[in-house]
């Protein structure tokens, strides 16, 4: 049997390029406002997974404006099932 271990991101500022590891995908996507710098506090981060080296940029692009429905693919995450950003929606967690 193999052991899976979940995969972990790691946040890079873009502001002061501190970088901090160790966030679960379940705890990223549960900040609302997205992730932080622990040093200097800026929302201008990068998160990226260990494993896969895929990245999501916060804060997230705004989506345009019209009639919005959640996606249908990512259930409103802005995440496939891999941690990639949800081609459906472009990561926005709507389509239009």
């Amino acid at each position: 049997m193999t052991d899976h271990k979940p995969t972990t991101w790691r946040l890079r500022c873009r502001a002061c390029n501190v970088t901090d590891g160790g966030l679960h995908w379940v705890t990223l996507l549960a900040l609302r406002d997205g992730p932080s710098c622990s040093a200097c506090g800026s929302d201008a981060v990068t998160a990226q997974d260990s494993a896969t080296g895929s990245a999501i940029a916060f804060p997230r692009p705004a989506a345009s404006v019209g009639e919005w429905w959640q996606c249908c693919n990512c259930g409103g995450t802005g995440l496939d099932s891999y941690g990639d950003t949800c081609p459906h929606c472009s990561g926005l967690g709507n389509c239009q």
